[in-house]
């Protein structure tokens, strides 16, 4: 995390939780997508974003489902072209950041990773993550967690 931190000029650190959802709030797109057959579409892009996610969450970091999940997806679609994704920070590792971005291109170019670090699954998020194919927003207590464990 600490060479993509130093290396990447579109990374912005954000002082704590307050200035991350700010951040966000003001960032975030929003659609209008007309009823019919476009909301229909843009309803499967965004299935295919989060099945593509935790395709990828599954392979690197365990299961989304059952006693030992370690991720979640919110499966909502909110026509915002935004993935929120619990994970918990046991298993969270900064090589999931560029992974996760790879998936940024194509048709998913504009949608948005928000990531939300768990201690465990009863408590608050720890810290937060959003990931853009051209921005990366990161909580300062987790980009000092992840640079000082490189």
């Amino acid at each position: 995390m600490s060479q993509l931190l130093r290396s990447n000029a579109k990374v912005l650190i954000l002082k704590d939780a307050d200035d991350f959802w700010k951040h966000c709030n003001q960032t975030q797109l929003t659609h209008h997508t007309p009823d019919g057959p476009e909301a229909e579409a843009e309803e499967r892009l965004d299935l295919r974003a989060a099945l593509a996610i935790k395709a990828l969450l599954e392979a690197e970091v365990g299961p989304e489902e059952g006693p030992s999940r370690v991720h979640l997806q919110n499966w909502d679609w909110n026509d915002d072209r935004c993935r929120g994704v619990y994970i918990l920070k046991a298993s969270f590792t900064a090589e999931l950041i560029p992974k996760l971005l790879s998936l940024l291109t194509g048709e998913f170019a504009d949608f948005r990773i928000i990531l939300m670090l768990h201690e465990d699954w009863d408590s608050d998020a720890w810290g937060h993550l959003k990931l853009c194919a051209n921005q990366i927003a990161v909580q300062q207590n987790v980009a000092q967690a992840y640079a000082i464990a490189v």
